[in-house]
């Protein structure tokens, strides 16, 4: 075994283009954590963050980040002061290098829930398939915990934020945490396929996560997990929704030498199941107002900001060449420079009755404060770049 000294002497020597802490953010930084741990000083000790993909199997084209705390000569004081010891899952999973959807934001308008899964047969969703009931009938007590720790709703997405945690060190091997559920046969319902991926329902409704569940690891027994829900598609009511959600195949993942395909995947016991109530806040929602008209047959139809996300819509009317790929960018306007908001995600639909194309994209939350956006659609195929069309948006 590696000895401990020489590891964190090898972590603190590594390369790196981060800048160094200035002797006032050590010290603004070494009081933020005394103060959230309740500790003494007793040393000068600084931890840091490196992100490191994990490949996750099936509906996931893209990476996750383990994040694992070492000492290092390089760090970012902000997102350090900013690392939660009291379960604060959103502004845990806002601080990786990659996130579904980041905002700064989300902490603060999130509920807390702290509301632990069920186990049993009773705990599990309806639809949820034989097998997985089966395997659940199977494990009298749950090894782990899952707590529903924070909520967030509004018009376009849920987000929860999952805390999972052993009680021994069965879990301190593992880099992270997802699922691995059986292969889907002609015959699985929506409902099951749903709920064997980490779907939620609403008001008996099945509505997908972006993501499959992925728990990033904190230390040797806490792993957080945020899961993002689009309501684009949900068409009940979002006042008093009945929501309920089940976790089972949960897998230890152990990243082996880095490569795409060398994680090694351990089955773990015990399926989770958590019922809770949830409503959306449209208060907080600011509508653009989308100077530039229609360009080129495409129209910025709506701009809409959250504290969690944002939201564009445009629609093109004429057809696209066959070699042209639209895809948009937004820009936030801080302090008259150009700040550019990560897309999410995004879909498109046909209008037979309009003879038009509307295209759905999500980004990250607009900052707070944030009045002005620049929005321009390229063609992403194009060899060099080419603006389709531009527009400024106001927001009140």
């Amino acid at each position: 075994m590696r000895n401990k000294d020489d590891l964190m002497r090898y972590l603190n020597h590594l390369r790196t283009d981060d800048e160094s802490l200035t002797e006032a953010e050590l010290e603004r930084l070494t009081q933020t954590v005394l103060k959230r741990t309740g500790l003494k000083k007793a040393s000068r000790k600084r931890k840091s963050n490196r992100a490191r993909l994990i490949w996750s199997r099936v509906l996931v084209s893209g990476a996750a980040c383990a994040v694992f705390l070492v000492g290092m000569n390089g760090i970012n004081p902000a997102f350090a002061e900013g690392v939660p010891f009291l379960g604060d899952v959103f502004a845990y999973i806002n601080g990786l290098s990659k996130t579904p959807l980041r905002s700064e934001q989300l902490t603060e308008y999130a509920q807390p829930a702290q509301l632990q899964a069920e186990s049993g047969p009773e705990a599990m969703a309806d639809g949820v398939p034989k097998v997985a009931a089966a395997r659940q009938d199977a494990v009298a007590e749950q090894p782990y915990t899952l707590t529903l720790s924070q909520v967030y709703c509004d018009e376009l997405y849920l987000r929860v934020g999952l805390v999972l945690t052993a009680s021994d060190d069965s879990l301190a091997g593992f880099d992270a945490l997802t699922i691995d559920p059986p292969l889907l046969y002609e015959d699985t319902t929506e409902a099951e396929a749903n709920t064997l991926y980490g779907g939620v329902t609403l008001n008996g409704e099945s509505v997908g996560s972006d993501l499959l569940p992925y728990f990033r690891k904190q230390d040797d027994h806490t792993f957080f997990c945020e899961m993002d829900y689009s309501l684009a598609d949900y068409t009940g009511s979002t006042q008093d929704m009945q929501a309920s959600l089940t976790l089972s195949y949960l897998v230890g993942v152990t990243a082996g030498d880095g490569a795409v395909g060398s994680e090694e995947q351990t089955p773990l016991e015990g399926s989770y199941g958590l019922n809770f109530t949830v409503s959306a806040d449209t208060s907080l929602t600011r509508v653009g107002q989308v100077e530039g008209g229609e360009q080129s047959g495409v129209r910025l139809s709506s701009v809409k900001v959250t504290p969690g996300e944002t939201q564009t819509e445009y629609v093109v009317t004429e057809s696209w060449p066959v070699d042209v790929t639209p895809a948009l960018r937004v820009y936030a306007v801080v302090d008259g420079e150009w700040t550019k908001l990560q897309p999410a995600s995004g879909k498109k639909r046909q209008d037979d009755a309009q003879s038009c194309t509307v295209y759905t994209d999500y980004f990250d939350a607009v900052p707070e404060g944030v009045t002005e956006l620049r929005v321009q659609l390229l063609d992403k195929n194009a060899a060099e770049e080419v603006i389709l069309a531009e527009w400024t948006v106001t927001l009140p």
